[in-house]
């Protein structure tokens, strides 16, 4: 991943890698596991790791988990005035959608109007829409996750993989899980 500001940056299964100078040298500035996803808004870092959601404001130096729950971070996407993710606590086995408005220092559940499921894959925004990918098929909410309507049915409980470009939404088919 590479920040705004030229930062570059690797997670692996031992955590985040920073890079200054075009990947010359190294730094390792977040340990304890995997890290994964990354994304940018504003100025702040979010990004997937074993622990959960994890920030930084000081372009990748220092890290804070925002979202734990006793489990790991699957997908995170920054959003209108925000970021989006998607958790996964080992203990419940359940997945939680939430939704930051301060730059990731609260969040908010938004998944109340979704089937419970171990399988909540993807979480992006287009326009003022949200569209969340489910084994169940892909919702739609118009009201920041209040509720939620099934646009697409999933075939044979698999999950779709969501990407936008644009006002294009792409959803590739695959098996359950991450």
């Amino acid at each position: 991943f590479e920040s705004a500001g030229g930062t570059v940056f690797i997670g692996c299964n031992t955590g985040l890698f920073r890079s200054t100078d075009n990947g010359k040298t190294w730094k390792q500035v977040q340990s304890g596991g995997w890290a994964m996803k990354m994304v940018e808004s504003n100025g702040v870092l979010m990004a997937t790791c074993q622990q959960g959601i994890i920030r930084s404001t000081d372009n990748g130096e220092n890290w804070d988990v925002v979202i734990s729950e006793g489990g790991v971070g699957i997908e995170v996407e920054p959003i209108k005035g925000g970021f989006a993710a998607i958790t996964f606590n080992t203990a419940s086995e359940t997945r939680r959608v939430r939704t930051s408005y301060d730059g990731g220092k609260t969040w908010q559940a938004i998944d109340a109007g979704l089937p419970a499921s171990l399988s909540i894959a993807s979480i992006i925004q287009v326009g003022d829409d949200l569209f969340c990918s489910h084994p169940n098929g892909i919702f739609r909410s118009s009201d920041k996750g209040k509720t939620w309507k099934l646009l697409r049915p999933s075939p044979g409980g698999k999950v779709f993989k969501l990407s936008v470009s644009g006002n294009v939404i792409y959803a590739v088919l695959r098996n359950e899980g991450c």
